[in-house]
């Protein structure tokens, strides 16, 4: 029986580290930014918003059906904590605006953490976990598509904004979303996560998930400060293609949108 127990283990943790290093969590996370810098901009797009979200509800599920009074939250709120800090922290330094939500990509990550840490007795977690899922998907599906047109360099970004004003209006409100400022999508999604782990018991998790979302608009500030300086000369970006338009349109219609309907979430 022991035997048998420790193999279940094992088999356990090998499934969790796989799902970790899926969903770019600290420490399986190094793998990230190279692969997302190194792949076209739909593909990275792709590996931020569809495999994170199904690995995050991968580990979800699997932590739920854990016994209640392990020590598995207080290991989760840990790597919760380290995920968002460190995410940030590398973001700041960055000139490649894929790498820089690449890193944006793996704080949002340790966001989510925080939803899980409630998971069992809590009545917060899902819903915070679902809704800032949809805001998440709305949001950088959003951030990916501007790049697509702008550029991956933080200088391609420059003077954007001004000449394609709906595209940076557009910007600006994924990042601001994805910040955590009111009243777009990504901030009530952050309200019921903070939420969520202050039910657990975590009040320092959503401690530090605050002060991150700090150290987010200084981030995230790196992006919309260029877009609306003078360009340089010669310096020139298509106009977005329509379906692009169709996509920019759309999330930013439900990042903004549903941020105006906070009575339908829960909590």
């Amino acid at each position: 029986m022991a035997g048998r127990t420790l193999i279940a283990l094992a088999g356990l943790t090998a499934v969790l580290i796989g799902l970790g290093y899926k969903a770019a969590l600290v420490p399986f996370q190094f793998w990230a930014p190279d692969a997302y810098d190194g792949a076209p901009v739909s593909v990275a797009a792709y590996l931020s918003v569809i495999t994170k979200v199904a690995a995050i509800f991968a580990f979800a599920q699997i932590l739920r059906d854990l016994p209640v009074g392990t020590s598995w939250p207080m290991v989760v709120a840990l790597i919760a904590a380290m995920t968002m800090t460190c995410g940030y922290l590398a973001a700041l330094v960055q000139s490649n605006e894929v790498r820089l939500l690449a890193y944006s990509s793996m704080a949002q990550a340790g966001y989510f953490m925080m939803g899980i840490v409630d998971l069992g007795p809590g009545l917060l977690a899902l819903p915070s976990v679902i809704v800032f899922s949809a805001a998440y998907v709305a949001m950088n599906l959003g951030a990916f598509a501007v790049i697509m047109v702008a550029g991956r360099s933080l200088d391609d970004f420059r003077g954007f904004g001004r000449a394609h004003p709906v595209s940076g209006v557009a910007m600006v409100v994924f990042l601001l979303s994805l910040t955590g400022i009111p009243p777009l999508f990504g901030f009530f999604g952050k309200v019921l996560l903070f939420g969520a782990a202050i039910e657990a018991g975590y009040l320092w998790l959503a401690v530090i998930g605050i002060l991150n979302s700090v150290l987010a608009l200084a981030v995230y500030l790196r992006i919309v400060v260029p877009m609306y300086q003078p360009r340089e000369p010669g310096q020139d970006s298509a106009a977005p293609a329509p379906p692009l338009m169709i996509v920019l349109g759309a999330t930013a219609l439900v990042t903004l949108f549903m941020g105006l309907l906070p009575g339908m979430f829960p909590g």
